[in-house]
C-alpha cells in the first residue's frame, strides 16, 4: 500500500470525530508535506471517514475499537517511523516533529501531558488523578520511567511498531504500548508535549480506566 517505505506515517484513529478531523488533517500536512496521512476510522456513522478523504488522507476502516484500529494499520504499514495522535485537537499536529527528533535515539517516544501544559479544562480532576495512578503502577510493575503512560501521542520506529502485540480492543491501548516496549526491550522516552480542550464528545467513561491491564 502507500505506506510502504515511506519515511513518516502519521496515523489518526476516529470514532465519529467530525467535529476535527478535517482541520486536524490539514494541521498534519501543514506540519510537513512529506507525512503520509491514515485516519483508521472504527465505524463512524458521522461523515468522518467521508470528511478525511476530502481532507486528503487515506482512510482505512475497521472494527470498533481503537486497538483494534492501530493494529491493523501497523499490519499495514511499512514506514520508517510512525506518528500516532488522537484525531479531536487535543494534541498538536505541529509537535509531531519533536517527537520525531527524540526518535533518532530510541525505539518509541511518547508526549507527556504532564511535563508539558495542559489547557484549563482539557483534562478533568478525576481523569488526571487516574492516569497519574496508573502511570505510577506502570512504573512500578515495569520500571520504564515515564511521567504519562495514558497519552494519546506517540512516535515508533519500524523496529518497535512491527513488534508491538496489541491485544487492547480499545482505550487500553497506551498502557499495552508502554508493557510491550518494556516486555520487547525497546528504549522508550518521552518529550514534553501541549494538551488541550479537545473538539466533541469523550468517548472515555470513569470505566476505562479499570479495563487497563497492566
Amino acid at each position: 500500500m502507500r505506506g510502504d517505505y515511506l519515511d513518516v506515517c502519521v496515523v489518526l484513529p476516529t470514532l465519529n470525530e467530525a467535529d476535527s478531523i478535517k482541520d486536524m488533517v490539514r494541521r498534519v500536512r501543514k506540519a510537513s508535506k512529506d507525512y503520509e496521512i491514515y485516519v483508521v476510522d472504527s465505524g463512524s456513522t458521522d461523515g468522518t471517514g467521508r470528511m478525511a478523504r476530502e481532507a486528503g488522507a487515506t482512510v482505512i476502516s475497521v472494527g470498533r475499537g481503537k486497538g483494534v484500529a492501530i493494529k491493523k494499520a501497523f499490519s499495514l504499514l511499512n514506514s520508517r517511523r510512525v506518528v500516532l495522535l488522537d484525531s479531536d485537537s487535543s494534541y498538536l499536529p505541529s509537535q509531531i516533529p519533536l517527537l520525531l527528533r527524540a526518535l533518532e535515539g530510541c525505539d518509541a517516544v511518547v508526549g507527556s501531558r504532564f511535563k508539558g501544559r495542559i489547557e484549563k479544562g482539557a483534562m478533568k480532576p478525576l481523569n488526571r488523578a487516574g492516569n497519574l495512578f496508573l502511570t505510577w503502577l506502570a512504573k512500578s510493575l515495569y520500571g520504564i520511567d515515564i511521567t504519562d503512560v495514558c497519552s494519546g501521542f506517540w512516535a515508533f520506529n519500524r523496529k518497535a511498531y512491527k513488534k508491538m502485540e496489541i491485544d487492547a480492543p480499545s482505550f487500553e491501548l497506551e498502557a499495552n504500548f508502554y508493557v510491550e516496549c518494556a516486555r520487547k526491550g525497546l528504549k522508550l522516552s518521552e518529550v514534553t508535549i501541549t494538551y488541550r480542550r479537545r473538539k466533541g464528545k469523550t468517548k472515555l467513561n470513569i470505566l476505562d480506566g479499570s479495563r487497563i491491564g497492566l
